[in-house]
């Protein structure tokens, strides 16, 4: 009896798979401004969390969210032109997106970027425009 699911894949198995989405993630996010719009978002989340944990209200959370996808969604729609992968694997790409947030304060994404342009991953599934 073979099972499919995720936890009786072999780890390197898993491991390839977080590898080839975090290059299409990657991909999905090459310009600049992509990726600081992104920020933007990421940072209003936390200040929108942090003001919910201080108790300044519940509500600052989703406000905070809501904003927090409007930088990014802007982001893929007026500046890569393409559609967020948040709408293919919203869990799978929210994950990316925190991966993305504290990889970038330490390494260089325009490395990984630069190392995807001469394979770069298939778009047929990216939902670009």
């Amino acid at each position: 009896m073979s099972q499919t699911s995720a936890s009786a894949r072999a780890p390197s198995a898993l491991l390839a798979e977080a590898r080839a989405y975090w290059d299409k993630y990657v991909w999905h996010h090459r310009h600049p401004w992509t990726r600081r719009l992104h920020r933007m978002g990421s940072w209003t989340c936390i200040a929108g969390f942090t003001a919910t944990g201080l108790g300044y209200g519940w509500w600052w959370t989703p406000i905070a969210v809501a904003i927090g996808y409007g930088f990014a969604f802007t982001g893929h729609w007026v500046v890569e032109r393409n559609r967020p992968l948040t709408f293919e694997n919203p869990i799978r790409a929210g994950i990316a997106n925190w991966v993305m947030f504290f990889y970038e304060m330490i390494f260089d994404v325009e490395r990984d970027i630069a190392r995807l342009e001469g394979d770069p991953p298939t778009t047929d599934d990216m939902g670009t425009q």
